[in-house]
């Protein structure tokens, strides 16, 4: 794309002037910028994504690793997980494209992207894998272990409405 952009701006396509270059220029410089980023991060070896019992850092997000507490909700689309956090911010985006890529979509960019989005694309893992892994790591709160120790003794029992005195 922008090949075809540069192209159009310089005359390549039999037109010429000061319209072409002001319509195929800047469409030049953006596909150019998007091919460069995405050749830069062919080449970076380093740790994108990491979950783990201290919670989840995402490296095009930020530097500061998000509390897996801390996400309300989560959302897949299209190749993306989606974060949902109760306080977005305390974990702010730091870098400058995805900072640019939420001002650009305006109001709709938190339900579109979340506060904070992995693209599945980029890693060699699913969307399924990148979740359980959030899910696995989670500290479970006392309430949840109640109901995880009250379903366990029901599979015991034969379900929660069995009768254990007929048994």
């Amino acid at each position: 794309m922008a090949g075809l952009c540069l192209a159009f701006a310089f005359g390549g396509f039999g037109m010429s002037g000061f319209t072409t270059a002001i319509l195929g220029g800047p469409g030049g410089l953006f596909f150019g910028w998007i091919a460069a980023v995405c050749c830069l991060r062919l080449f970076d070896r380093r740790e994108q994504v990491v979950i783990d019992g201290k919670g989840i850092f995402i490296r095009s997000h930020g530097s500061k690793r998000i509390g897996l507490r801390s996400i309300d909700r989560m959302k897949t689309d299209m190749g993306r997980l989606s974060l949902y956090l109760f306080k977005p911010s305390k974990y702010p985006i730091e870098c400058a494209h995805r900072r640019f890529l939420y001002r650009v979509n305006g109001a709709m960019a938190r339900e579109f992207y979340g506060d904070a989005w992995i693209w599945s694309t980029y890693l060699d893992r699913s969307l399924a894998e990148l979740t359980n892994a959030i899910w696995t790591h989670r500290p479970q709160t006392d309430f949840e272990k109640k109901i995880a120790s009250t379903v366990a003794g029901w599979d015991e029992n034969g379900g929660p409405y069995a009768d254990p005195a007929a048994e």
